[in-house]
């Protein structure tokens, strides 16, 4: 599924409803040890503003928290 641009089209869509609402940004939380798509959404102009705690089962996780002004 990877490079079939999937994502970029779904970053496309979140874009254009936040434009049609008003908004002024978007944002998504990504796994701290997930690289490749920390770069995805790098290349796509989003930034890291934050983290927050992510609990899957007993497994604590951080999640970094990143957006993109629109």
């Amino acid at each position: 599924m990877i490079g079939q641009g999937i994502g970029s089209e779904f970053i496309r869509i979140s874009e254009t409803q936040a434009k049609e609402w008003g908004l002024s940004h978007i944002w998504l939380g990504v796994w701290e040890h997930n690289y490749p798509a920390q770069d995805f959404y790098k290349k796509k102009g989003f930034v890291r503003f934050s983290e927050h705690v992510f609990v899957l089962g007993n497994d604590v996780q951080t999640d970094f928290l990143m957006k993109k002004d629109i």
